[in-house]
């Protein structure tokens, strides 16, 4: 599975080396630049023996944390960038019970990251059971293209 080149830049930074670019559903390629900063799996020290910050998932996290950013402009929303994190996560082999636990851990904490991203662009994370026009017609055009939802 395609792994993002990335190096050290402090005790909890990485900083890709050269462009990262993962298909989602053999459909839409997120692109992350060159020198995008990361801190793939955000885990608090004392709980990096079950949950490291890099390891297998490290692809899952790079495209993760910049969903979550300000440079993202895919028009994928925070309940969708969870769930591209879980099946990528899978996707790279990540352990099923661990891709659960990460993916249960971003949805319960994630919202304070994704504040600054609700600023910038104005963008409101729908909920699935939203059952307006218009998260119909997001959600379903997001399912066909990411296959998640």
């Amino acid at each position: 599975m395609l792994s993002p080149k990335i190096f050290s830049v402090s005790d909890e930074y990485w900083e890709l080396a050269e462009d990262f670019d993962y298909t989602i559903n053999n459909k839409f390629t997120i692109h992350v630049p060159k020198g995008f900063r990361t801190n793939l799996a955000s885990s608090p020290r004392p709980l990096w023996f079950a949950i490291s910050p890099f390891g297998k998932h490290n692809a899952a996290a790079v495209i993760h944390d910049y969903l979550y950013s300000k440079e993202n402009n895919t028009g994928i929303n925070r309940t969708l960038a969870d769930k591209i994190f879980y099946k990528i996560m899978l996707e790279c082999g990540v352990n099923k019970i661990k891709a659960k636990l990460m993916y249960l851990a971003v949805r319960k904490f994630g919202s304070v990251c994704w504040q600054h991203k609700l600023e910038n662009e104005g963008y409101e994370d729908k909920a699935i059971w939203d059952r307006s026009n218009e998260a119909i017609e997001y959600y379903g055009k997001m399912r066909d293209l990411l296959g998640v939802v």
